[in-house]
């Protein structure tokens, strides 16, 4: 291996390698479609009609943009964290007139994938998409006009964007969004406020290739006309459960899935359900529940195989840290993980991180239940504790460039 860097440094005659494959590379901006109002529960579609376009999907972006206005001025209140991904209850991208992806509560799911997925690294780029907002940091709104603005990447909230880096070719996009029944969750504060929208937008970055990778893109896509181009990615299922009951330990049957969905990982997070829609509480924010031991059943597979022992009283959860943390490590093959919360941090927000991404054949070849078993050190879990669970599993779609028509056969609706 020495001597094979030795060479490559004494290669001083080697030809650059210069990349002209791209003659453009630019963003273009979709409104919705015909004269929509951003109130309350209203639908909003931005389509993209045009089908001999190459798009890049995964650098896509949406783009908002309102007034939050406090009704008193001298008390405290503001945009809290992960404010533009609570302003939308569902948001779903179609391909070819199909829904290939769906998320429900986008605000929920991208703060338990931001918490699991980043480090404090990218909490400056992730400020833009209202990551980090507060009090003492309220950089999307301007305090005097009460105008916001940021803009959401859709890699941020969806599992395709974020997996599937490749561009896209001939085919129709749609992205629908479902503006939130209230705004409640977006906002921080001793008083209330008025939110409204007055702009959203998809910025999607065109790609045109110089003309001899377009003759050979042509030739290929000519040439396999029936062929159709696999898309993978990994989707991210947000599962809720209202209330625990009032016992030391309880069960969730989570649901029923195909073998081609069998579970990757399952995050666990709990709040108190009084934090919904409550602007005096911070919906982003989890609590420990007094947990002792989570674990995960597939059938009769159990994860993790050992029970934690935890103890959040006296700071016995290294167990549970040390998956929070290694998460990156597994889902991104990254070798040296860095998370978002050390663990003291992590003390007082906790997400439970079951990694079930090694299975056995039995369970590979059969559906499979899943479901959560609780145990806590308390006679009593907490009143009023809901159980969020983010769960992660494989997805495929495929496509034909030709005719735009999409298969999306593993993609289970809802």
């Amino acid at each position: 291996m020495g001597l094979h860097v030795s060479n490559e440094k004494l290669d001083v005659f080697e030809e650059p390698i210069i990349d002209y494959s791209l003659a453009s590379l630019q963003e273009y901006t979709y409104k919705p479609y015909g004269s929509p109002y951003f109130k309350n529960s209203n639908i909003v579609h931005i389509p993209i009609n045009f089908q001999d376009l190459i798009l890049n999907i995964a650098d896509s972006y949406i783009y908002v943009e309102g007034t939050f206005t406090p009704s008193d001025t001298t008390k405290p209140c503001y945009l809290s964290n992960n404010a533009l991904a609570f302003l939308s209850q569902e948001i779903s991208l179609q391909m070819g007139g199909e829904k290939v992806y769906g998320v429900r509560n986008p605000g929920i799911t991208s703060t338990i994938k931001t918490m699991v997925s980043h480090g404090k690294s990218a909490i400056h780029t992730l400020l833009c998409s209202g990551w980090t907002l507060s009090a003492e940091n309220s950089a999307i709104w301007d305090v005097k006009s009460k105008v916001f603005s940021g803009r959401i990447p859709l890699k941020y909230i969806m599992g395709f964007p974020e997996d599937y880096k490749k561009r896209v070719l001939n085919i129709k996009h749609e992205l629908l969004l479902v503006i939130a029944r209230s705004f409640k969750n977006c906002y921080v504060g001793e008083c209330h406020a008025e939110l409204t929208i007055s702009k959203i937008e998809w910025n999607v970055p065109h790609i045109v290739p110089d003309d001899r990778y377009k003759v050979k893109l042509l030739q290929r896509l000519n040439k396999h006309v029936s062929s159709r181009i696999k898309v993978a990615f990994r989707s991210w299922d947000l599962y809720e459960l209202p209330s625990l009951r009032s016992t030391s330990s309880d069960g969730w049957a989570i649901r029923t899935t195909s073998k081609l969905e069998r579970p990757l990982f399952v995050i666990i997070g709990f709040q108190d359900s009084t934090v919904e829609e409550n602007h005096s509480m911070d919906i982003t924010k989890f609590i420990n529940a007094n947990v002792n031991s989570i674990r995960l059943k597939l059938n009769n597979q159990v994860f993790p195989y050992e029970r934690w022992n935890l103890n959040f009283g006296k700071k016995l959860n290294t167990a549970d840290y040390y998956v929070f943390e290694n998460f990156q490590k597994t889902y991104y093959n990254r070798n040296i993980p860095v998370p978002m919360m050390d663990i003291k941090e992590f003390n007082d927000n906790p997400l439970f991180v079951i990694d079930c991404s090694h299975q056995p054949d039995h369970l590979q070849l059969s559906t499979v239940d899943i479901s959560l078993e609780f145990e806590t050190r308390k006679s009593a879990f907490p009143f009023h504790t809901k159980v969020y669970a983010l769960v992660i599993h494989d997805s495929c779609v495929s496509y034909n460039a030709i005719d735009g028509s999409i298969q999306n056969g593993l993609i289970r609706s809802y």
